[in-house]
């Protein structure tokens, strides 16, 4: 996923207040609707049992640029490519198949959905309303920054318990171990299984499969 720096430009906001922002694609402009309202959209749309990854294909590129059509024209022959690379640039999800650039995520846009609610507001004043129309990578900077500083906050403390490691057992610290874990379960990502990550992924191939011939069929239209 693209990290904003501090001199990057090419940023603006649509009807709603939400974020827009100018991508480099092989050395052409493409703006991407990068919301982090947005992504949880992108996010749902792959998760979604119902449609099939062919209705996912039409209805990604007119979710994701503010120039749908332009933005085909401007992969040409290789659209697909355009889409892999965007997505995962504005998103950081990765639907090219490639297992080794995923990773099991630390928290649960639903499940924490309070937790991240309540620590923006109490860390930055910032509400969700505000939060999400936010580019993406901007919000996931904030919350990771959570992490780096000594406040508590609900977000850093369910983060904190679940990546805590469980000391090996000794003489004397039975108390500690029992501790930890009781924290990891009281926190748990109960609503993930174990391959959460690698299903929702495989969802993404399969729409990007449909999104690519779609796009390709377009570009030639």
């Amino acid at each position: 996923m693209r990290r904003l720096s501090l001199s990057q430009q090419g940023h603006r906001t649509d009807e709603a207040g939400n974020a827009v922002s100018a991508y480099e694609w092989r050395g052409c402009e493409v703006w991407v609707r990068d919301s982090a309202r947005t992504a949880l959209l992108v996010f749902e749309l792959f998760a979604d049992e119902e449609l099939e990854p062919e209705e996912k294909a039409f209805l990604l590129p007119r979710m994701m640029f503010a120039d749908p059509q332009g933005a085909i024209e401007v992969g040409g022959d290789d659209a697909g490519q355009l889409l892999i690379d965007l997505v995962w640039d504005a998103y950081g999800l990765d639907i090219s198949g490639d297992q080794s650039r995923v990773e099991e995520s630390v928290f649960d846009w639903e499940q924490d959905a309070d937790r991240i609610r309540a620590s923006l507001l109490s860390a930055y004043s910032m509400t969700w309303e505000q939060a999400a129309c936010l580019p993406y990578s901007e919000l996931i900077g904030l919350l990771a920054s959570l992490m780096e500083t000594g406040v508590s906050t609900p977000f850093r403390e369910a983060v904190s318990a679940r990546v805590a490691k469980v000391p090996k057992i000794t003489k004397y610290n039975k108390e500690e171990r029992d501790a930890i874990k009781a924290r990891k379960e009281h926190f748990a990502l109960k609503s993930r299984k174990p391959d959460a990550v690698k299903a929702a992924n495989d969802a993404a191939s399969d729409t990007f499969a449909a999104a690519k011939a779609r796009a390709k069929a377009a570009s030639h239209g």
